[in-house]
């Protein structure tokens, strides 16, 4: 199996070449790290890898807490897709160099490791790269996987291919999982002397830095809405058709007993707006557009980028796509910027998310319209209250375990 891999990558590599080395030449940096021709490193410590833009803002907490443990580190980060690679440069300690990953072809996995040099390789969650993995492990540099998860449909595709999985997984160093149910699934494939070197650490997205919520900042913020301190705001986010609907009936019967209550609605595609407004005006429900002066009614936002900002400075947050059959949006972003949050009974796509805050009392779940607008009044009221989420600072949290690790781990190469 091995075998084919290589020949079949080799000859994709053979066709896409000249067009990327063209690219490269342009100035290209995605085809520039496909094809390793990226900047010599006299030695880097730690090369970590993930995807995109949701596994590098996960790296980039280890990131941080390897550089606050040992601020001489050196550190490498590779990502795959271009979303990811612009995430990593704006989330990333400026000493962090930054590349594309490689495609994954013997001549540019060797060249990629001579010129990255690195002590240990950290490879996020499912990223596994058979030729980079075996080239590694011949030039015994030791690989860890962090915040590791495995799906039962991943699981039947590797057992389809079991010896190869286990020649590739037994050249690990060490195991950081998410949950038993992924390290049950990992150990299928290593053998018995391998199980040991795995450990369930929990997930490290859970280990997402708090901003902090001065009142200077909520004012600035709340100005630029038009909106005043002594405000109510509720902030409903990445909304779906359907919950616009839910979101102006509350707000109609919620005004009249709430003489202060502000709702902005963030619609998770801008192209809605147009059909949002229509069906507002039909409610004789009045809107205004962010940044407009002295708005009035429903505020809606029509731009991107705003989400995190307006979650800091409300009173409560709604996250979309929970009230209709989506399955759910980021639940988290408001819990990170110090709001609590209610969202919906469609939480398949953010299970994890959803039992995290429920447990730690950061927001509630809502049965019904009903029951949504049942508890806005009363958080409004102070009759339902919740935790705010504070920094794990000096706590042992999935990051910190394998951050310890790694930099144990290089210090004894």
């Amino acid at each position: 199996m091995i075998l084919l891999y290589r020949i079949v990558t080799f000859v994709i590599y053979a066709i896409v070449y000249p067009y990327g080395r063209w690219r490269a030449w342009r100035g290209d940096a995605l085809w520039q790290g496909r094809l390793g021709l990226i900047a010599p490193h006299d030695r880097t410590d730690i090369w970590l890898h993930a995807a995109s833009v949701g596994e590098i803002r996960v790296i980039s907490y280890l990131v941080a807490c390897l550089y606050s443990k040992r601020p001489d580190v050196s550190i490498h980060v590779t990502a795959m897709t271009r979303a990811g690679y612009r995430t990593a440069l704006a989330t990333m300690n400026e000493r962090t160099t930054i590349t594309y990953f490689p495609l994954d072809v013997l001549p540019v996995v060797s060249k990629t490791l001579s010129r990255i040099n690195p002590s240990l390789i950290g490879f996020a969650e499912t990223e596994i790269w058979p030729n980079l993995v075996l080239a590694a492990c011949r030039r015994y540099v030791p690989i860890v996987l962090i915040n590791g998860r495995m799906s039962e449909k991943a699981m039947g595709r590797y057992r389809l291919m079991r010896s190869t999985m286990r020649k590739l997984l037994n050249c690990y160093d060490r195991f950081f999982f998410k949950t038993e149910q992924d390290a049950g699934r990992y150990e299928q494939f290593l053998s018995v002397d391998k199980k040991s070197i795995c450990t369930v650490a929990g997930d490290m997205k859970f280990d997402a830095p708090v901003r902090c919520k001065t009142p200077e900042l909520v004012g600035a913020i709340r100005e630029e809405l038009g909106v005043n301190l002594d405000s109510f705001v509720m902030v409903a986010g990445s909304t779906r058709p359907g919950e616009e609907t839910a979101l102006a009936s509350i707000y109609a019967h919620l005004s009249q007993k709430i003489e202060n209550l502000v709702m902005v609605i963030a619609p998770r595609h801008l192209d809605r707006l147009s059909e949002i407004k229509t069906m507002l005006a039909e409610k004789n429900i009045d809107c205004s557009i962010f940044g407009e002066p002295d708005p009035q009614g429903i505020i809606l936002v029509d731009r991107m980028g705003l989400l995190s900002d307006l979650y800091l400075a409300a009173d409560l947050a709604f996250v979309g796509g929970t009230l209709v059959d989506i399955g759910g949006h980021n639940l988290l972003e408001p819990v990170w910027n110090g709001t609590p949050v209610l969202f919906g009974s469609s939480t398949y796509n953010v299970t994890e998310a959803a039992d995290y805050i429920v447990s730690g009392n950061f927001g509630r779940q809502v049965k019904s319209v009903e029951d949504l607008e049942t508890a806005i009044e009363a958080v409004r009221t102070g009759k339902l209250t919740h935790n705010i989420k504070t920094d794990n600072v000096g706590a042992t949290t999935p990051t910190t375990i394998a951050a310890d690790y790694m930099l144990a781990r290089i210090s004894d190469a």
